[in-house]
């Protein structure tokens, strides 16, 4: 199952790691080890293990408000040949 590294708007980072964990359930996907992360500038990131069906990803990505995207496959899927799901900036007009 393919991965993202999600960049997203914060709240109270406690909050926002629940909000987010929830979210993932009702879309099919799971927040990786219920964490949220923040950089210096206070911006938050999610690695998150997403579906594989593009359609349900995509509502993921924008119920989540990700204005960004990394997208990565696991060390064993790759060995088998899967390649990552494609990573994206959304601009600002989506």
């Amino acid at each position: 199952m393919p991965f993202h590294w999600l960049r997203i708007p914060s709240s109270p980072p406690q909050k926002r790691r629940d909000d987010v964990e929830k979210i993932c359930k009702e879309h099919g996907a799971r927040l990786c080890e219920q964490q949220t992360f923040y950089d210096q500038d206070g911006q938050a990131y999610a690695l998150v293990e997403v579906p594989g069906d593009e359609a349900r990803v995509e509502q993921l990505l924008t119920r989540l408000n990700a204005t960004s995207w990394k997208g990565l496959v696991h060390a064993d899927e790759k060995a088998g040949g899967a390649n990552p799901p494609r990573s994206k900036k959304r601009d600002a007009s989506s």
